[in-house]
């Protein structure tokens, strides 16, 4: 497949781990066919790459497979040691699977042939995108981490106002932080309920005037919330409580109450859902991303890998007229077998990563089809039923939709020992329902909750964030010998339907 080329030129900053100038070269003129402005700079050992990773910012780490003493395993180690989170891409001439399956697993990020660098642009410019999505992951916990330690800080330190009117009810006794707290000086008793009434905020004043009459009345107590404006003019935030108490005397009551500043915990709660709401749309377009690299991998297996697979058997096959008997033909014939093995491998690799039926038949069509294929398979048998028909739903709830019933039978299929599964699909309203049970030897999902949380198991936490993304959630009910059931409720109306 040709690249698509990108419309204006992008700075790079590329490190090359590399001893051959000429490769160098040669990586360096792919990029800038690929759309970008390149400057580089080439490194040959362990000492030259740290300088350089040093010296100056780098968006992109392109290293040769081995070096003479130096090797991209040892570049990793290199630039992990450095702290930076810069994408290292492989770019070798011969690198074996289990060589390069070992480097993705101790952190690069791609690897490429040098004869074949066709994907190279295509690889960077995602790389680098999903740097810059980490980048702002961690900013937004840093900023969220910052905001709770504000909010704690300001707790800590936030002085409390009391207030208290004793019986007959004529006077009114204010603590001296009460009137720091409104950013006034101390008054008389006779005059300091006027003057703190005209500094609570016009909107407010009529409910909180309403609670204290309610308290005199008989009220037991109440909590309310309302603002003041300082004579410095700044707005706050304030709570206040207040409850009936049996005066010193034991004659009448006592109203006794508390004032205290929540503008910060306001600011920090505003700042913490602000946060959720980033990290929420931050986890939405990684998925996103996921999914049309899934899509683009699943297009070249099919397109490319597959294509050349059945080339390769029709060339075989073409082959045996010619060969006749005798071990040349048993070779041949097992050449062809083996071919057609890794044929279907691909096959199955491809529609695993993204079924065309989403795409051409619509989600329950897709639903059915990977139910029934992976129960054939595993022997299991196959209750389907669903109302959804061929209504189709926004692209993203149908994704998410398909990977948590992906999700749920692959785990019966794996796990549950079970003999069948019953999937439901019933679109009702504003809300599509899936459920997918089976009759197997079941779990504790408390046990698995807290695995969960201590990060020994992702596959709850992997469903529940995914359904939470778009509005919906995950009920999962089991119990030890008695099966499990999956519930998963997803929003279907409005924004999310269409035609």
């Amino acid at each position: 497949m040709g690249e698509t080329p990108i419309p204006a030129a992008v700075p790079l900053a590329a490190l090359l781990v590399e001893d051959s100038e000429s490769d160098a070269l040669l990586v360096v003129r792919q990029l800038r066919r690929a759309g970008f402005d390149v400057r580089h700079a080439r490194v040959e050992s362990a000492e030259s790459l740290l300088a350089a990773l040093h010296q100056r910012r780098w968006d992109i780490v392109l290293s040769d497979c081995s070096l003479p003493g130096f090797d991209a395993r040892a570049a990793l180690e290199v630039l992990h040691g450095s702290g930076q989170d810069i994408p290292f891409i492989v770019i070798s001439g011969t690198i074996g699977d289990e060589t390069a399956i070992e480097l993705m697993r101790t952190g690069a990020h791609d690897y490429l042939m040098k004869g074949n660098l066709s994907r190279l642009g295509p690889a960077v410019q995602r790389e680098i995108g999903e740097a810059r999505m980490r980048a702002e992951r961690r900013h937004t916990l840093a900023a969220l981490r910052d905001s709770e330690a504000s909010l704690r800080e300001a707790q800590r330190i936030a002085g409390l106002g009391q207030w208290r009117i004793d019986p007959p009810g004529e006077h009114l006794w204010c603590s001296d932080t009460l009137y720091a707290l409104f950013g006034l000086e101390r008054v008389d008793e006779q005059h300091a309920r006027h003057t703190l009434l005209t500094r609570i905020h016009p909107d407010d004043l009529a409910a909180m005037r309403q609670a204290h009459r309610e308290l005199q009345a008989g009220a037991e107590r109440f909590d309310i919330e309302y603002r003041i404006l300082r004579t410095d003019g700044s707005l706050r935030h304030v709570r206040e409580c207040a409850a009936r108490a049996t005066a010193e005397d034991g004659n009448g009551a006592r109203l006794i109450g508390t004032l205290y500043d929540i503008t910060a915990q306001k600011a920090a709660g505003e700042a913490l859902q602000a946060a959720n709401a980033r990290l929420r749309r931050l986890s939405g377009r990684i998925l996103d991303a996921q999914e049309a690299e899934r899509r683009e991998v699943a297009r070249e297996l099919h397109d490319q890998i597959g294509q050349a697979l059945t080339a390769v058997k029709l060339e075989l096959q073409g082959m045996a007229p010619s060969v006749g008997d005798g071990p040349a033909a048993h070779r041949l014939a097992s050449a062809i077998h083996i071919t057609e093995e890794a044929l279907a491998q691909v096959r199955g690799l491809s529609l695993n990563l993204r079924p065309p039926q989403l795409d051409y038949m619509g989600l329950e069509a897709s639903l059915r089809w990977h139910a029934e294929r992976q129960c054939e398979r595993a022997g299991l048998t196959l209750t389907f039923h669903s109302s959804l028909g061929p209504t189709r739903l926004d692209t993203r709830i149908e994704i998410v939709c398909f990977r948590l019933v992906q999700e749920a039978v692959t785990n019966i299929v794996r796990h549950a020992a079970a003999s069948r599964v019953d999937i439901e699909v019933e679109l009702s309203g504003p809300r599509l329902e899936v459920c997918v049970g089976d009759d197997g030897h079941g779990f504790d999902v408390a046990q698995a909750r807290r695995r969960m949380l201590e990060g020994r198991s992702a596959g709850l936490l992997g469903m529940e964030e995914r359904a939470a993304l778009i509005g919906g959630e995950v009920a999962i009910e089991s119990a030890t010998g008695h099966g499990t059931r999956v519930r998963v409720v997803l929003p279907a109306a409005g924004e999310g339907t269409r035609g």
